[in-house]
């Protein structure tokens, strides 16, 4: 499908499988770079100083080196919500309401070193969403370095909006794997009662070439307990989806006639198309998690992993803004995504 390309030059359930020799690369790549900057003093706690001083913003955007090595961008706003950003994967890691309640949730089995793409959280797939012969599953932005390119607070002393931008450009590495001249960029920005997240591509082949992609944000939901039938996901009745669970080589295609979507009976891994652009992730609590798309996603994946997961299925659901089927970019044009996720109370009977 061809993408709804702006005008050229505008703003910008991992399975087991053998490596392919550009993932072997990447990984040698990343394990070198982190050991030379740990032995040369260069690490985390230096990288989070020089971010500090170049793009610090006082209450509103700090950077903070983790155990594990790596950096974070933490966003706080005036009204006491915040979120956090790690630099590895674009990672988005955190996003609490101002009564420290979080909305995202990590798996236990996280890796916070690098090693690996941060399992949690909202990693970014692209530029591909699942698997792929050319590359490690969901692709490999979610396991790279990004670069942080600006921070900003709308310097409005009642209501300042924090924010970070991360790019990530092509290399040697990533060409490796996808022989594409890119960028993409990621802003995440705090607003008073919404985490809001634009995500855009632009193709930058020299040779006037398009290349396709598949993307998504892979967002893992904090629930009370996704075996209840209180949990659960509303706003997909009437759509057509993609049931990856008989065979994900070949999901078997369906047309969702509940109200709602529960997973305390079986493993769910569903990708719904063209999907209204607000779907709604009750949590068992009175509250829900509204996951709404404001332009570029198209479709909805929600995945459980039910007891394939036994140590933490029952904390999260995943509710995955999407674009699972090819994207179209011309050379010279770009390509952008905007989802915003909200904490809503739901009426009472």
């Amino acid at each position: 499908m061809l993408a709804t390309a702006l005008s050229p030059g505008a703003a910008l359930h991992q399975r087991c499988g053998a490596l392919t020799t550009g993932e072997r690369r990447s990984r040698q790549r990343r394990a070198h770079c982190f050991r030379a900057a740990t032995a040369s003093g260069e690490g985390a706690e230096a990288q989070a100083d020089a971010l500090n001083k170049q793009h610090g913003i006082r209450g509103s955007v700090a950077f903070l080196a983790g155990p594990g090595g790596l950096v974070r961008a933490v966003l706080s706003h005036a009204n006491g919500t915040s979120a956090e950003v790690h630099l590895h994967g674009a990672t988005v890691t955190s996003f609490a309401q101002s009564s420290g309640d979080e909305v995202l949730y990590i798996r236990p089995d996280a890796k916070f070193d690098g090693s690996k793409p941060i399992a949690g959280g909202i990693p970014i797939c692209f530029p591909r969403f699942g698997p792929s012969p050319e590359m490690q599953q969901h692709g490999f932005a979610r396991n790279l370095p990004w670069s942080v390119l600006r921070t900003s607070a709308d310097l409005r002393p009642d209501d300042p909006e924090p924010c970070v931008q991360l790019r990530l450009k092509d290399d040697e590495t990533t060409r490796a794997m996808w022989p594409h001249a890119f960028d993409a960029l990621y802003e995440v920005t705090l607003r008073r009662d919404k985490l809001r997240l634009l995500f855009q591509v632009k193709n930058n082949n020299t040779d006037g070439q398009p290349f396709d992609f598949t993307c998504a944000l892979h967002t893992y939901l904090e629930v009370v307990d996704a075996a209840l039938p209180t949990v659960k996901v509303t706003g997909l009745k009437g759509c057509t989806y993609l049931d990856k669970v008989p065979d994900p080589k070949s999901p078997v295609r369906k047309t969702e006639t509940n109200d709602a979507v529960t997973f305390g009976t079986a493993l769910v891994d569903r990708m719904y198309l063209d999907t209204p652009t607000e779907v709604l992730l009750e949590v068992g609590t009175g509250a829900a998690v509204a996951v709404e798309h404001l332009s570029g996603w198209s479709d909805t994946v929600t995945w459980n992993p039910h007891t394939t997961l036994p140590e933490c299925w029952t904390n999260f659901v995943c509710v995955e803004s999407a674009k699972t089927q090819p994207v179209t970019l011309q050379a010279g044009y770009v390509w952008e995504a905007e989802m915003t996720l909200a904490v809503i109370d739901l009426p009472t009977e």
